[in-house]
C-alpha cells in the first residue's frame, strides 16, 4: 500500500499523524508511498501492528473505497505461513485503513543493499517461502502484481510477502487514470508492460526476478531509466550470468515470456524440494540485524511521545477569481524551451572529454610518426614513407576531433512532454503532438535521431553539430554518441530506442 522499502525502519511520528487509528495506538512511522502511510502501532493487548492508511485524495474516490473494501475481504482470506496476516480494517473510515501483522525484519532490498547477495541455500529457502506465499495469495483470488525485493521481509523463521491485498484497488484508482503505471520496472512481467491480461503467472515472473536480485544483488534486466527497463523486459533476454549455476534451472522457467509456459507456484515448490535442516536460514550478519529489530521493538514505549502542537496560522483571504478569456486555438508550433531544461525522462549528452582524449591520442601519434618520417632519423625510405602517411592520417583525425570538441555539447531529453535539445545557451522542444514520426537511423555507421514533423510545425533553427538538418524528408536532431566508442554508442542507441517507445509510442518508428 505504501512504499515499504523502508518498512521496519522505525521513524518518529510526523506532527500531522493521528495518535490512534481504530483501536490501535500509533507509535512510529514506517513508510510512505503512492497509496498512503504505514505506521507502527500497538493493539490494546500489546501486539505490534502495521497500520496502513490511504491518502486523503484516494479516500474521496468512491470507486477506490469499493475496491478497497472487496480487496480487504479477499486479503483476510489469505492464509499460509509466509504472508503478513490482515487483522483489522475499516474501508468506511474518513481515510480507509488496514492493519496487518508487524514483521520486525529487514526487507530483502535492504538486506542485499547492506550485506550483499544471499548464499545459495538462503535463496532456495526464499524461493520456497515466496512460492508458498503465492499459493496462498492466488488461492484467495488475488494477484499480487507488485512482488519486488522491498515487498519481501526476511524474518528468522522465513520470508514474508506483504502488500498483497490492495493491488487491484490501487490499479483502478485515480492514480492509474492519471497515467501512473502500477508496479515496479524490472519486476513487471511482459504482459503487464504491454497491457495484456494479468494472471497469477505474472507473479511467477516477478518471483524469478526477485530471486535473481537475491542471488546477485541486481535484477535480471539491469538498471536504468524506466523506459529502458520495460523495453528490456519485452525485447531482451534476462541476464543470468552472475546467478549460481545450480539456481539457473529454477529461475529460467519463471522468466519465460509466455505466461502459459511458466510453472505454477505449486510446481515450483516441487522443483525446490524439501528445505535445508540447518537451524538458521539467514546469513549471520542479517540474522543479527533481525534480532536487533526485535530488541528495538521491545524498547518502544507503550504510548507515543508527547508532541508539541503548533497553532495554525490565521486563514488567508480567498483569492480573487481570475478573469476567464475565450480560448483561441493556437497553431501547431515547436516550443521555445527554457535555457535550463529539467530532465523529465531520459537524458543523453555529447561529450567533450572523450573527443579531447582521442584528439590528444591522435596528436601524439602524429608527433611520433613525424619524428620517424624525419630524414634526420635515418630510417629506411620505405619506413619513412609509411610513417609520413601515418602522420597525415593521425593529423587529419586530430584536427577533425578538435573541431568537434570546439563545438558546443548537445543535451537531448526524451520525456512525457516531447523531445528537447539544448546546447547550453538555447533549447528547442519538439512536443509529441508536433512529431509525425521519429526513429533512430544509422548513417555510415553513425546513428542519428531523426524526426518528421507534422505539416503545420515550423522547422527549428540548428543548435550546432548538424542538428535540425534535412534528411530524407525529415530532420536530423541529435548525433547519438558519435564521439564515443562503439560499445557505448550501441548501448545509447538501445536506451534511446526504449525511451522513444515508452514516451512517444504513437510516433515512434522502430524500423
Amino acid at each position: 500500500m505504501a512504499d515499504t522499502s523502508s518498512l521496519g525502519v522505525v521513524q518518529p511520528l510526523p506532527p500531522n499523524a493521528p495518535s490512534r487509528i481504530g483501536d490501535y495506538t500509533l507509535l512510529a512511522a514506517l513508510g510512505r508511498g503512492a497509496m498512503g502511510s504505514v505506521y507502527l502501532a500497538r493493539s490494546r493487548g500489546g501486539r505490534p501492528i502495521a497500520v496502513k492508511v490511504a491518502r486523503a485524495e484516494l479516500a474521496d474516490n468512491p470507486a477506490f473505497r469499493e475496491r478497497f473494501r472487496r480487496e480487504v475481504e479477499m486479503a483476510r482470506a489469505v492464509g499460509g505461513f509466509w504472508t503478513a496476516t490482515v487483522v483489522d480494517a475499516d474501508p468506511d473510515a474518513d481515510r480507509p485503513w488496514m492493519a496487518t501483522e508487524y514483521i520486525p525484519g529487514l526487507s530483502l532490498q535492504q538486506a542485499v543493499q547492506d550485506h550483499g547477495p544471499l548464499p545459495e541455500r538462503a535463496v532456495r529457502r526464499l524461493a520456497a517461502g515466496l512460492a508458498e506465499a503465492l499459493v496462498a495469495i492466488h488461492g484467495a483470488g488475488l494477484v499480487h502484481r507488485d512482488l519486488k525485493p522491498s515487498n519481501v521481509l526476511l524474518a528468522n523463521d522465513g520470508p514474508r510477502v506483504i502488500d498483497f491485498g490492495i493491488a487491484r484497488a490501487l490499479e483502478h484508482s485515480a492514480l492509474t487514470e492519471a497515467g501512473i503505471v502500477f508496479g515496479t520496472p524490472g519486476y513487471l512481467s511482459p504482459e503487464q508492460v504491454v497491457g495484456e491480461t494479468i494472471t497469477t503467472q505474472s507473479d511467477v515472473f516477478a518471483l524469478g526476478s526477485v530471486l535473481v536480485y537475491a542471488a546477485t544483488g541486481g535484477g535480471p534486466f539491469g538498471e536504468g531509466a524506466t523506459s529502458a527497463l520495460v523495453y528490456r523486459v519485452v525485447h531482451q533476454e534476462p541476464d543470468l550470468s552472475r546467478v549460481p549455476p545450480s539456481l539457473v534451472p529454477l529461475i529460467v522457467p519463471c522468466l519465460v515470456r509466455d505466461p502459459a509456459h511458466r510453472p505454477t507456484p505449486a510446481r515450483l515448490l516441487e522443483l525446490i524440494g524439501p528445505p535445508s535442516a540447518e537451524p538458521s536460514w539467514l546469513p549471520a550478519r542479517i540474522h543479527t540485524m533481525v534480532e536487533q529489530r526485535h530488541t528495538e521493538l521491545s524498547k518502544l514505549p507503550a504510548k507515543p511521545p508527547t508532541r508539541v502542537m503548533v497553532e495554525d496560522p490565521p486563514p488567508k483571504p480567498p483569492p480573487k477569481p481570475p478573469t476567464i478569456a475565450t480560448p483561441v486555438p493556437a497553431p501547431v508550433r515547436v516550443e521555445a524551451a527554457p535555457k535550463e531544461v529539467r530532465a523529465t525522462g531520459v537524458r543523453f549528452k555529447t561529450s567533450r572529454v572523450v573527443g579531447s582524449t582521442w584528439a590528444a591520442a591522435n596528436a601524439l601519434a602524429a608527433v611520433i610518426t613525424a619524428s620517424i618520417a624525419d630524414p634526420a632519423a635515418g630510417a629506411p625510405d620505405a619506413v619513412r614513407l609509411a610513417a609520413f602517411i601515418g602522420f597525415l592520417a593521425f593529423a587529419v583525425a586530430a584536427i577533425r576531433l578538435l573541431i568537434g570538441v570546439a563545438r558546443s555539447p548537445l543535451t537531448l531529453d526524451v520525456g512525457p512532454d516531447g523531445i528537447t535539445l539544448s546546447n547550453g545557451a538555447e533549447s528547442r522542444r519538439l512536443p509529441w503532438y508536433a512529431i509525425a514520426r521519429v526513429k533512430v537511423e544509422a548513417h555510415h555507421a553513425r546513428p542519428w535521431l531523426v524526426v518528421w514533423l507534422v505539416s503545420a510545425a515550423k522547422t527549428p533553427e540548428t543548435l550546432g553539430r548538424g542538428s535540425f538538418t534535412k534528411h530524407k524528408g525529415g530532420l536530423r536532431v541529435y548525433p547519438i554518441s558519435h564521439e564515443r566508442y562503439r560499445k557505448r554508442r550501441d548501448r545509447d542507441v538501445v536506451e534511446l530506442r526504449s525511451a522513444l517507445a515508452w514516451y512517444g509510442s504513437a510516433a515512434y518508428d522502430p524500423r
